[in-house]
């Protein structure tokens, strides 16, 4: 999701890049008279100013990004640890439980030995 955003401030940034872009190419082809050429020069300003902008909301939202990504990295790491430990917590118990398993069919095996013996 915040890759997303990012791409889509990207693009932004691209079609803001293209449009100020366009609009220089046209000054040079259109003759403009002083007072147009000065509004059109304050509108190519501004969107180099929207373009600075834009760099800078890219930058804020990889940042964002990054941290959230480092937050799920870190919060993935704890939940392998937890499973890890759980996992040999159970293999523990199983092992337990074989060997008491194991002790009481002997004890059976014994008990009949003797039974059988003694008969």
């Amino acid at each position: 999701m915040q890759q997303a955003q990012v791409e889509s401030e990207k693009e932004k940034l691209t079609q803001l890049e293209e449009y100020a872009e366009q609009y220089r190419s046209e000054k040079n082809l259109i003759g403009l008279n002083a007072f147009l050429s000065t509004n059109y020069q304050h509108f190519v300003d501004r969107l180099g100013q929207a373009i600075v902008q834009q760099k800078q909301q890219i930058a804020r939202v990889e940042q964002q990004s990054n941290f959230v990504r480092h937050q799920w990295i870190k919060a993935r790491g704890k939940t392998e640890s937890m499973d890890w430990l759980k996992k040999k917590h159970l293999t523990s118990e199983e092992l337990v439980e074989s060997k008491k398993e194991q002790a009481q069919s002997d004890e059976f095996a014994m008990q009949r030995f003797l039974i059988l013996k003694n008969t």
